[in-house]
């Protein structure tokens, strides 16, 4: 066998190794490597729920064994697979906690893969532009803010300081009920001036995704607070403002005109 020979099975060997490792590395990343294609309705909420739904999914459903994994990586995603399956399950019947763990994950997703910026993100929810903020988002707005500052008090501060468990009438009713209106909240936010960072306004985006994703669409958030410190009446109330309907009040038991 000739010294060209040699190099030449060297050389074989030397590529055939390289291809078999760069596809065990490649299995190895397979449920981290995301392509998104990026196009006008990329960032738009229905489009990350898409996003996240699919991510998800892979995450819960990969074969751990079959990507080359270390005995301690293996370990490391076994646990953490686990635990989102968990916390699917688990946030679906309110757990607070496993609302956390899945919201905090979304965040990631939406960071760290499909490339939500400073820049991008007024796509999902105009953040900059007030006028265009629907009393939805507005609302969304103003729990996140109130609850970064007191918690699971935050409806009932925000209820307590506009004085908001108060029967009002409303047109095309003849009695008076417990809501809060469009205008309501939209007073309340002017007066609030509120500042968001992008950590902000992303968290308020996850919320949203999360709430059509495995949350209870428009009450989600406010199903955790802690109302039943205000008032037999105000709870009553607070049961019904939370969907807004299509007469630009918010209540519970009114079709939405709009998510």
């Amino acid at each position: 066998m000739t010294i060209t020979n040699i190099l030449l099975i060297i050389a074989v060997i030397g590529l055939a190794s390289y291809v078999i490792y760069y596809y065990i590395k490649k299995k190895k990343n397979a449920e981290v490597e995301v392509a998104v294609d990026v196009d006008d309705k990329t960032y738009t909420i229905e489009k990350m729920i898409e996003f996240v739904k699919k991510r998800l999914d892979e995450i819960t459903k990969i074969n751990l064994y079959d990507i080359g994994l270390s005995e301690e990586e293996l370990k490391r995603r076994k646990n953490k697979k686990y635990e989102l399956k968990k916390a699917l399950k688990g946030c679906t019947y309110g757990d607070v906690n496993d609302k956390k763990y899945v919201k905090e994950l979304i965040y990631d997703l939406l960071e760290k893969e499909y490339g939500v910026t400073e820049s991008n993100i007024s796509k999902a929810i105009p953040f900059d532009i007030p006028s265009l903020l629907t009393a939805q988002d507005k609302f969304d707005i103003l729990i996140y803010a109130y609850k970064k500052e007191f918690g699971y008090e935050a409806l009932t501060e925000l209820i307590k300081k506009y004085n908001l468990a108060e029967l009002k009438y409303v047109e095309g009713e003849t009695k008076p009920s417990y809501v809060i209106t469009k205008e309501e909240i939209e007073d309340i936010y002017e007066k609030e001036n509120i500042v968001l960072s992008f950590a902000d306004k992303l968290a308020v985006v996850v919320q949203r995704i999360y709430q059509h994703y495995k949350g209870y669409s428009s009450i989600d958030e406010v199903r955790d607070m802690n109302i039943d410190g205000i008032s037999g009446r105000s709870i009553r109330f607070t049961r019904k403002f939370l969907k807004p309907s299509c007469s630009n009040r918010w209540r519970l038991s009114e079709p939405s005109c709009r998510t």
